[in-house]
Protein backbone atom coordinates (compact mmCIF):
# COMPACT_ATOMS: atom_id res chain seq x y z
CA UNK A 1 0.00 0.00 0.00
CA UNK A 2 1.55 3.63 -0.94
CA UNK A 3 1.48 5.95 1.26
CA UNK A 4 -0.57 8.21 -0.22
CA UNK A 5 -3.61 5.48 -0.61
CA UNK A 6 -2.98 4.58 2.96
CA UNK A 7 -3.30 7.82 4.32
CA UNK A 8 -6.84 8.40 2.37
CA UNK A 9 -7.41 5.45 3.73
CA UNK A 10 -6.94 6.04 7.39
CA UNK A 11 -9.00 9.22 6.51
CA UNK A 12 -11.85 7.80 5.22
CA UNK A 13 -11.87 5.08 8.60
CA UNK A 14 -11.67 8.03 10.86
CA UNK A 15 -14.47 9.90 9.25
CA UNK A 16 -16.92 6.70 10.18
CA UNK A 17 -16.01 7.05 13.86
CA UNK A 18 -16.80 9.46 16.43
CA UNK A 19 -13.99 12.17 17.37
CA UNK A 20 -12.14 11.24 20.47
CA UNK A 21 -13.35 14.52 23.36
CA UNK A 22 -10.27 13.57 26.05
CA UNK A 23 -7.27 13.20 24.85
CA UNK A 24 -5.31 13.21 21.40
CA UNK A 25 -7.06 10.38 18.75
CA UNK A 26 -6.38 9.47 15.63
CA UNK A 27 -4.18 11.96 13.29
CA UNK A 28 -1.19 11.71 15.59
CA UNK A 29 1.55 9.28 15.80
CA UNK A 30 0.13 7.89 18.80
CA UNK A 31 -3.10 8.25 20.62
CA UNK A 32 -3.03 9.76 24.39
CA UNK A 33 -5.56 10.40 27.18
CA UNK A 34 -5.49 10.29 31.06
CA UNK A 35 -6.36 7.41 32.98
CA UNK A 36 -8.99 7.73 35.67
CA UNK A 37 -7.58 8.16 38.85
CA UNK A 38 -7.73 4.91 41.49
CA UNK A 39 -8.45 2.78 38.47
CA UNK A 40 -6.95 -0.22 37.46
CA UNK A 41 -6.57 -0.51 33.49
CA UNK A 42 -7.70 -3.79 32.11
CA UNK A 43 -6.37 -4.86 28.04
CA UNK A 44 -7.52 -7.21 25.96
CA UNK A 45 -6.47 -7.84 21.91
CA UNK A 46 -7.68 -10.84 20.15
CA UNK A 47 -7.51 -11.74 16.41
CA UNK A 48 -9.67 -12.38 13.51
CA UNK A 49 -8.34 -14.27 10.83
CA UNK A 50 -10.37 -15.04 7.26
CA UNK A 51 -10.74 -18.79 6.99
CA UNK A 52 -10.05 -19.58 10.91
CA UNK A 53 -12.29 -17.18 12.53
CA UNK A 54 -14.23 -15.86 9.94
CA UNK A 55 -15.59 -16.25 5.97
CA UNK A 56 -16.45 -13.71 3.51
CA UNK A 57 -18.63 -15.58 1.53
CA UNK A 58 -20.92 -15.78 4.71
CA UNK A 59 -20.06 -12.71 6.77
CA UNK A 60 -20.86 -9.03 5.35
CA UNK A 61 -18.00 -6.45 6.39
CA UNK A 62 -20.21 -4.85 8.45
CA UNK A 63 -20.72 -7.91 10.92
CA UNK A 64 -17.02 -8.61 10.62
CA UNK A 65 -16.42 -4.71 12.21
CA UNK A 66 -18.97 -5.24 14.90
CA UNK A 67 -17.90 -8.97 15.78
CA UNK A 68 -14.40 -7.60 15.97
CA UNK A 69 -14.58 -5.03 18.69
CA UNK A 70 -17.59 -7.43 20.13
CA UNK A 71 -15.24 -10.42 20.86
CA UNK A 72 -12.89 -7.98 22.60
CA UNK A 73 -15.60 -6.38 24.75
CA UNK A 74 -16.85 -9.56 25.93
CA UNK A 75 -13.24 -9.69 27.61
CA UNK A 76 -13.77 -6.71 29.60
CA UNK A 77 -17.42 -7.78 30.74
CA UNK A 78 -15.96 -11.21 31.70
CA UNK A 79 -13.12 -8.59 34.00
CA UNK A 80 -16.00 -6.37 35.25
CA UNK A 81 -14.34 -3.52 33.35
CA UNK A 82 -15.91 -0.78 31.14
CA UNK A 83 -14.99 -0.21 28.04
CA UNK A 84 -12.56 3.07 27.08
CA UNK A 85 -9.83 2.93 24.15
CA UNK A 86 -9.62 0.74 21.08
CA UNK A 87 -6.88 0.18 18.08
CA UNK A 88 -7.86 -1.86 15.29
CA UNK A 89 -5.39 -3.26 12.87
CA UNK A 90 -6.04 -4.45 9.28
CA UNK A 91 -3.79 -6.40 6.94
CA UNK A 92 -6.22 -6.32 3.93
CA UNK A 93 -5.88 -7.42 0.45
CA UNK A 94 -5.64 -5.25 -2.65
CA UNK A 95 -8.98 -4.27 -3.96
CA UNK A 96 -10.63 -4.51 0.05
CA UNK A 97 -10.60 -0.60 0.98
CA UNK A 98 -14.22 -0.43 0.22
CA UNK A 99 -14.64 -3.77 2.38
CA UNK A 100 -12.93 -2.15 5.19
CA UNK A 101 -14.52 1.07 4.97
CA UNK A 102 -17.58 -0.95 5.64
CA UNK A 103 -16.45 -3.19 8.17
CA UNK A 104 -15.21 -0.09 10.24
CA UNK A 105 -19.22 1.22 10.18
CA UNK A 106 -20.18 -1.77 11.52
CA UNK A 107 -17.48 -1.52 14.37
CA UNK A 108 -18.26 2.18 14.85
CA UNK A 109 -22.28 0.82 15.40
CA UNK A 110 -21.21 -1.23 18.32
CA UNK A 111 -18.47 1.48 19.61
CA UNK A 112 -21.35 3.75 20.14
CA UNK A 113 -23.84 1.61 22.05
CA UNK A 114 -21.00 0.76 24.32
CA UNK A 115 -18.88 3.85 24.89
CA UNK A 116 -16.20 2.76 23.35
CA UNK A 117 -13.78 4.81 21.40
CA UNK A 118 -11.21 3.95 18.18
CA UNK A 119 -8.50 6.21 18.75
CA UNK A 120 -5.93 4.60 16.28
CA UNK A 121 -4.26 1.58 14.50
CA UNK A 122 -2.95 0.16 11.83
CA UNK A 123 -3.60 -1.02 7.76
CA UNK A 124 -0.71 -2.72 5.88
CA UNK A 125 -1.54 -4.81 2.73
CA UNK A 126 -1.49 -8.66 2.50
CA UNK A 127 -0.96 -11.31 -0.27
CA UNK A 128 -3.84 -13.14 2.27
CA UNK A 129 -5.36 -13.43 4.03
CA UNK A 130 -7.89 -10.49 5.60
CA UNK A 131 -6.87 -10.10 9.16
CA UNK A 132 -7.95 -7.78 11.86
CA UNK A 133 -6.98 -7.35 15.00
CA UNK A 134 -8.33 -5.09 18.15
CA UNK A 135 -6.27 -4.07 21.50
CA UNK A 136 -9.02 -2.68 23.47
CA UNK A 137 -8.24 -1.29 26.98
CA UNK A 138 -10.65 -0.61 29.85
CA UNK A 139 -10.93 0.17 33.70
CA UNK A 140 -11.92 -1.76 36.37
CA UNK A 141 -12.06 -0.66 39.95
CA UNK A 142 -9.37 -2.79 41.83
CA UNK A 143 -12.09 -3.82 44.61
CA UNK A 144 -14.10 -4.65 41.80
CA UNK A 145 -12.14 -6.59 39.18
CA UNK A 146 -13.72 -10.18 38.32
CA UNK A 147 -11.20 -13.18 37.53
CA UNK A 148 -11.03 -16.64 36.60
CA UNK A 149 -9.06 -17.93 39.55
CA UNK A 150 -11.51 -16.90 42.70
CA UNK A 151 -14.03 -19.60 42.23
CA UNK A 152 -14.40 -21.43 46.41
CA UNK A 153 -15.73 -24.44 47.68
CA UNK A 154 -19.65 -24.09 48.15
CA UNK A 155 -20.44 -21.53 45.57
CA UNK A 156 -23.53 -22.39 42.60
CA UNK A 157 -22.40 -22.00 38.92
CA UNK A 158 -24.62 -19.78 37.11
CA UNK A 159 -24.56 -18.67 33.61
CA UNK A 160 -26.02 -15.35 32.03
CA UNK A 161 -29.13 -15.43 29.03
CA UNK A 162 -28.94 -19.02 26.65
CA UNK A 163 -26.13 -20.70 24.94
CA UNK A 164 -25.75 -22.39 21.77
CA UNK A 165 -27.28 -19.90 19.41
CA UNK A 166 -24.18 -19.11 17.92
CA UNK A 167 -22.38 -22.86 17.33
CA UNK A 168 -26.04 -23.18 15.71
CA UNK A 169 -25.79 -20.56 13.52
CA UNK A 170 -22.29 -21.87 12.23
CA UNK A 171 -23.64 -24.99 11.93
CA UNK A 172 -26.27 -24.31 9.14
CA UNK A 173 -23.57 -21.80 7.61
CA UNK A 174 -21.65 -25.39 7.26
CA UNK A 175 -24.40 -27.09 6.10
CA UNK A 176 -24.74 -24.36 3.59
CA UNK A 177 -28.86 -25.35 3.34
CA UNK A 178 -29.97 -22.74 1.40
CA UNK A 179 -33.91 -24.02 2.50
CA UNK A 180 -32.55 -24.09 6.28
CA UNK A 181 -30.84 -20.83 6.36
CA UNK A 182 -34.41 -19.35 4.81
CA UNK A 183 -36.03 -20.22 8.00
CA UNK A 184 -37.48 -17.46 9.82
CA UNK A 185 -36.33 -19.37 13.24
CA UNK A 186 -32.83 -19.17 11.80
CA UNK A 187 -32.50 -15.64 11.99
CA UNK A 188 -31.65 -15.49 15.86
CA UNK A 189 -28.61 -17.61 15.30
CA UNK A 190 -27.51 -16.14 12.64
CA UNK A 191 -27.83 -12.97 14.71
CA UNK A 192 -25.68 -14.37 17.54
CA UNK A 193 -23.65 -15.92 15.47
CA UNK A 194 -22.70 -12.68 13.36
CA UNK A 195 -23.59 -9.76 15.80
CA UNK A 196 -22.87 -11.00 19.37
CA UNK A 197 -24.08 -8.43 22.08
CA UNK A 198 -21.45 -8.17 25.14
CA UNK A 199 -22.48 -8.88 28.59
CA UNK A 200 -21.01 -5.56 29.98
CA UNK A 201 -23.58 -4.28 32.23
CA UNK A 202 -24.13 -7.82 33.58
CA UNK A 203 -20.32 -7.75 34.05
CA UNK A 204 -20.08 -4.40 36.32
CA UNK A 205 -23.62 -5.59 38.06
CA UNK A 206 -21.74 -8.79 39.13
CA UNK A 207 -18.79 -7.02 39.75
CA UNK A 208 -20.36 -4.17 41.87
CA UNK A 209 -21.84 -7.03 44.10
CA UNK A 210 -18.41 -8.00 45.42
CA UNK A 211 -18.32 -11.47 43.69
CA UNK A 212 -15.09 -12.31 42.06
CA UNK A 213 -14.86 -15.12 39.94
CA UNK A 214 -16.37 -15.08 36.28
CA UNK A 215 -15.21 -15.69 32.46
CA UNK A 216 -17.43 -14.79 29.22
CA UNK A 217 -18.28 -18.46 27.01
CA UNK A 218 -16.17 -17.78 23.99
CA UNK A 219 -15.19 -22.05 23.90
CA UNK A 220 -18.00 -23.37 25.28
CA UNK A 221 -19.67 -23.76 28.32
CA UNK A 222 -17.43 -27.02 29.16
CA UNK A 223 -14.10 -25.62 27.98
CA UNK A 224 -14.94 -22.20 30.25
CA UNK A 225 -15.98 -24.60 33.43
CA UNK A 226 -12.86 -26.31 33.07
CA UNK A 227 -11.01 -23.26 32.94
CA UNK A 228 -12.42 -21.76 36.04
CA UNK A 229 -11.39 -25.12 37.56
CA UNK A 230 -7.82 -25.05 36.87
CA UNK A 231 -7.56 -21.52 37.37
CA UNK A 232 -8.89 -21.84 41.14
CA UNK A 233 -8.09 -25.92 41.91
CA UNK A 234 -11.21 -26.27 42.56
CA UNK A 235 -13.95 -29.74 41.32
CA UNK A 236 -16.92 -28.01 39.57
CA UNK A 237 -20.22 -30.12 38.38
CA UNK A 238 -22.06 -28.79 35.85
CA UNK A 239 -25.53 -29.90 35.19
CA UNK A 240 -25.93 -30.24 31.59
CA UNK A 241 -29.76 -30.74 32.07
CA UNK A 242 -30.16 -27.20 33.43
CA UNK A 243 -28.75 -25.36 30.41
CA UNK A 244 -30.48 -22.38 29.41
CA UNK A 245 -30.58 -23.47 25.93
CA UNK A 246 -31.77 -21.60 22.90
CA UNK A 247 -35.14 -22.14 21.52
CA UNK A 248 -34.33 -21.85 17.96
CA UNK A 249 -31.18 -24.18 18.25
CA UNK A 250 -33.56 -26.55 20.33
CA UNK A 251 -36.12 -26.24 17.73
CA UNK A 252 -34.22 -26.49 14.49
CA UNK A 253 -31.34 -29.55 15.46
CA UNK A 254 -33.31 -30.71 18.75
CA UNK A 255 -32.52 -30.79 22.18
CA UNK A 256 -29.53 -33.13 22.36
CA UNK A 257 -27.54 -31.41 19.49
CA UNK A 258 -28.62 -28.42 20.90
CA UNK A 259 -27.05 -28.95 24.48
CA UNK A 260 -23.73 -30.24 22.66
CA UNK A 261 -23.47 -27.10 20.83
CA UNK A 262 -23.81 -24.80 23.48
CA UNK A 263 -21.09 -27.27 25.90
CA UNK A 264 -18.91 -27.37 23.13
CA UNK A 265 -19.24 -25.24 20.11
CA UNK A 266 -18.62 -21.27 21.86
CA UNK A 267 -19.00 -17.91 20.84
CA UNK A 268 -22.31 -17.12 22.88
CA UNK A 269 -20.37 -14.43 25.12
CA UNK A 270 -22.86 -14.88 28.06
CA UNK A 271 -20.77 -15.06 31.67
CA UNK A 272 -20.24 -17.91 33.58
CA UNK A 273 -19.86 -16.68 37.14
CA UNK A 274 -19.72 -18.22 40.97
CA UNK A 275 -21.78 -16.99 43.55
CA UNK A 276 -22.23 -18.32 46.96
CA UNK A 277 -25.31 -20.20 47.71
CA UNK A 278 -27.32 -17.99 49.80
CA UNK A 279 -26.64 -14.90 47.00
CA UNK A 280 -28.65 -15.79 44.20
CA UNK A 281 -31.62 -13.15 44.99
CA UNK A 282 -29.50 -10.69 45.36
CA UNK A 283 -27.50 -11.79 41.59
CA UNK A 284 -31.17 -11.85 40.01
CA UNK A 285 -32.07 -8.05 41.68
CA UNK A 286 -28.87 -7.08 40.63
CA UNK A 287 -29.48 -7.80 36.66
CA UNK A 288 -32.62 -6.00 36.91
CA UNK A 289 -34.42 -9.21 35.45
CA UNK A 290 -32.66 -7.92 31.81
CA UNK A 291 -30.72 -10.61 31.62
CA UNK A 292 -31.56 -14.40 32.74
CA UNK A 293 -29.43 -16.20 35.26
CA UNK A 294 -29.40 -20.03 35.89
CA UNK A 295 -27.86 -22.12 38.08
CA UNK A 296 -25.83 -24.71 36.03
CA UNK A 297 -23.55 -26.35 38.31
CA UNK A 298 -21.72 -25.96 41.53
CA UNK A 299 -17.80 -26.08 43.32
CA UNK A 300 -17.84 -29.30 45.14
CA UNK A 301 -14.18 -29.09 46.44
CA UNK A 302 -10.55 -27.99 45.82
CA UNK A 303 -8.95 -29.94 43.70
CA UNK A 304 -5.61 -28.96 42.79
CA UNK A 305 -5.33 -28.47 39.03
CA UNK A 306 -8.97 -28.68 38.25
CA UNK A 307 -11.43 -31.13 37.19
CA UNK A 308 -15.22 -30.75 36.04
CA UNK A 309 -17.89 -33.80 35.98
CA UNK A 310 -20.79 -33.32 33.25
CA UNK A 311 -23.50 -34.49 34.64
CA UNK A 312 -26.76 -35.91 33.73
CA UNK A 313 -29.91 -37.02 35.48
CA UNK A 314 -27.96 -36.45 38.90
CA UNK A 315 -25.21 -39.35 37.35
CA UNK A 316 -21.34 -38.28 36.05
CA UNK A 317 -21.23 -38.71 32.04
CA UNK A 318 -17.88 -37.86 31.55
CA UNK A 319 -15.32 -35.88 33.72
CA UNK A 320 -11.65 -34.09 33.15
CA UNK A 321 -11.77 -31.51 30.90
CA UNK A 322 -13.95 -31.08 28.05
CA UNK A 323 -14.88 -28.60 25.59
CA UNK A 324 -13.09 -26.36 22.60
CA UNK A 325 -9.83 -26.25 22.55
CA UNK A 326 -7.14 -23.52 20.43
CA UNK A 327 -4.91 -26.29 19.47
Amino acid sequence: MSGADEFELIAALASRLDPAQDGLGIGDDAAAWSPTPGALVVATTDMLVEGVHFRLEWTSPRDLGWKSLAVNLSDLAAMGATPGRALISVALLPGQTRLVEEMYEGLSDLARLTGTRVVGGDTVRTSGPLVVNVALIGEAAPDRLLRRDCAAPGEVLVLTGEVGASAAGLALLLEGDRDRLGRPETAPLLTAHHRPMPRLAAGQAIAAMGLRCAIDVSDGVASEAGHLAVASGVAITLEIDRLPLHPAAVALFGEAEARRLALSGGEDYELLFTVPDGRLAEVTAALGGQVRATVVGRVVGLRPGGRVDLLSDGRVIESGQPGYLAF
